[in-house]
């Protein structure tokens, strides 16, 4: 099986994951267990973008255009998963879905962007994303302890 046929497996696969708030949407999860499947929602989503638009190795370099998407979907991916956000989507599945569905879109924007740009880039970059979002589950907007 070639690698594009996987890539949209892939997608396929994590796009029925998204799905999972229709199944459980009375499930509250914490924070940080929250960043960590979003995180894997956008492995997913990213793992996607390389393996159905990733170029062979050496081959020449695209439009610094694709640098744009491959730098600002990520953070546009860290603001959709703003913690504030989370009692209103666990409220309202459609509302859930829809922000997985756009934190796996941003995952496969960021990597698809960098491979156009430079074979293997997407590596790196959806590597960085990923960590964000594992990073975010210890500490983006959560207080610990007696809050001070």
């Amino acid at each position: 099986m070639n690698g594009r046929v996987v890539g949209f497996i892939v997608l396929g696969i994590t796009a029925l994951a998204a799905l999972v708030p229709f199944v459980d949407h009375q499930a509250e999860l914490p924070i940080w267990q929250h960043h960590l499947l979003h995180a894997g929602l956008m492995a997913g989503g990213a793992l996607a973008g390389i393996l159905i638009t990733g170029r062979p190795r050496g081959s020449t370099g695209g439009s610094g255009f694709w640098l744009l998407p491959a730098l600002l979907a990520p953070m546009f991916a860290m603001f959709a998963m703003w913690p504030s956000a989370y009692s209103y989507f666990e409220l309202h599945p459609m509302g859930h879905v829809l922000e997985h569905i756009v934190l796996i879109a941003l995952a496969y924007i960021t990597t698809a962007a960098a491979e156009s740009y430079a074979a293997g880039l997407g590596w790196l970059i959806g590597g960085a994303m990923i960590f964000m979002a594992v990073a975010a589950a210890r500490g983006f907007g959560v207080t610990f302890g007696n809050g001070s």
